[in-house]
């Protein structure tokens, strides 16, 4: 299976760290239309456009050089491995891929049907806003985004541009909001130890 590096940086984006117990949540899920990721608090899809001939999740061990253009996931000697081949389609490298089937989170089931009306955008830890930069900023160093609230205390789409969408697959990047009360929890946790 082939598939473009950018789309798998940008998913990786979203995993979760090796820290995380729900070891799916390590690695890019990769179904025949869409490779997703998700850490539990940002979720992303992208139409890969690729012929998928393995379904599953898929941890990847290591970095994927600078240079990569794309990349094929591929069974050796029951071993999984992610080979890269740059722009002139030479081989750059690869790394180990471990494959887990495992039935991985519905992300469609995340947005109602519609959003619902709020006056004001939820609170979010600043590093799902830096989201769109880190996925999407090989393409463009300008990367517009608007923000679509589905409702008080549910979670957020971020919308791109076409030309984006198009370059990414129509991503769909979901990133769950902080509780309303965030901002009086650390204030009381700041007075508490004398801040």
């Amino acid at each position: 299976m082939f598939i473009h590096t950018d789309f798998l940086r940008a998913a990786l984006c979203c995993v979760a760290s090796q820290k995380e117990e729900r070891r799916y949540l390590q690695g890019v899920n990769i179904t025949s239309t869409h490779i997703q990721a998700t850490n539990g608090h940002a979720f992303v899809s992208m139409e890969h456009g690729c012929t998928a001939n393995y379904e599953g999740v898929f941890i990847i061990h290591g970095d994927i050089p600078e240079s990569a253009e794309g990349t094929l996931f591929q069974l050796v000697n029951s071993q999984w491995i992610a080979s890269h081949v740059d722009e002139e389609e030479t081989f750059i490298g690869h790394n180990e891929v471990e494959r887990i089937e495992v039935s991985f989170p519905d992300l469609s089931k995340l947005l109602d049907a519609k959003p619902e009306p709020c006056d004001t955008l939820p609170t979010f830890q600043a590093k799902y806003l830096a989201l769109p930069q880190l996925m999407f900023g090989r393409f463009s160093t300008f990367v517009p985004v608007q923000i679509q609230s589905w409702g008080k205390g549910k979670p957020c789409q971020l919308l791109f541009d076409k030309t984006l969408s198009f370059m990414y697959g129509n991503p769909l990047l979901i990133i769950m909001p902080m509780t309303d009360d965030t901002f009086e929890k650390l204030e009381q946790a700041f007075d508490e130890i004398g801040i």
